[in-house]
């Protein structure tokens, strides 16, 4: 991008900040679910003294992890708008303990697009197409914002995957992915194939449709006595070349020195949205 060019988007978006954003705890009604369902809501300083629709970026959680697992990241998100490194966004942190955000023990892809995405469209001024969302995800949440990415991608522009748990094969003995009943209880190893990204990936390319994909793990991740092909990092650089060299859609890809935690995960993720919002549509008076 030309110098000019940043200089004007960085006047763009500091015209628009307006101090810190807010963080809410709301509880979304799920008829699927059939209970409330707690998500936290970041919405951008500014937010009530304008017309504007803002894109929202869905923030997917770990495994046992709930709706407050984000809360380090809405500061990060009030600097890097502040700084003109991102437009004014909303982000919606949803909870789904260890639920691998597939339909399990609950249906919570289900209940994510037929519940959550429409409550949120409904009760914010979000841009209500698929330009307007983008969605990350760590450890667990990697894998269903890739899920999501690739079979939903009529629904999200741009994916950031932080220390994903991917295995192109089956899981390894000690992942949650075993135990959680949500592949099976005790685990089958065909449901778990039907669900896992290769089943999706050449309907994903055969489609029109590209979700770019921002991919980092850390070279120091999970060390599985089973064997090296089962680490992250590994499976990180599998994925690049599924996507990118053989598929032709775009990524990127960082392996970076770290492990599996928010060391790597708070820089990746700044990395991230703003590979993302190259994607994404910026607020506007308009839907």
């Amino acid at each position: 991008m030309r110098l000019k060019s940043m200089m004007m988007l960085w006047l763009i978006y500091s015209s628009l900040w307006a101090g810190p954003g807010t963080v809410s705890r709301v509880g979304i009604a799920s008829e699927i679910l059939g209970r409330e369902w707690p998500c936290k809501v970041y919405l951008p300083g500014g937010y009530d003294s304008t017309a504007s629709r803002y894109p929202v970026v869905y923030l997917l959680h770990g495994s046992g992890g709930d709706e407050n697992e984000w809360d380090r990241i809405y500061p990060v998100l009030d600097s890097l708008i502040a700084a003109g490194s991102i437009p004014p966004l909303i982000a919606v942190a949803p909870a789904s303990g260890t639920s691998w955000w597939v339909d399990g023990r609950e249906r919570f892809e289900s209940a994510f697009f037929s519940d959550l995405i429409p409550a949120i469209d409904r009760q914010y001024r979000t841009i209500i197409r698929r330009e307007g969302r983008a969605v990350a995800g760590f450890s667990m949440g990697g894998y269903g914002a890739l899920r999501y990415a690739l079979a939903h991608s009529d629904m999200f522009a741009a994916a950031t995957l932080l220390s994903p748990a991917l295995y192109a094969q089956q899981p390894p003995p000690e992942s949650s992915a075993r135990s959680s009943g949500t592949f099976g209880d005790p685990f089958q190893a065909e449901v778990w194939a039907a669900r896992n990204y290769p089943a999706v990936l050449e309907t994903y390319l055969l489609q029109q449709y590209r979700a770019p994909v921002f991919i980092l793990s850390g070279d120091d991740d999970w060390n599985h006595p089973e064997g090296f092909e089962y680490n992250i990092e590994q499976q990180a650089v599998l994925l690049y070349g599924l996507l990118n060299r053989k598929g032709g859609s775009p990524a990127e890809l960082r392996i970076v020195n770290g492990g599996h935690n928010w060391r790597i995960w708070q820089p990746g993720f700044i990395a991230g949205i703003e590979y993302m919002m190259q994607f994404i549509a910026h607020p506007d008076s308009t839907n």
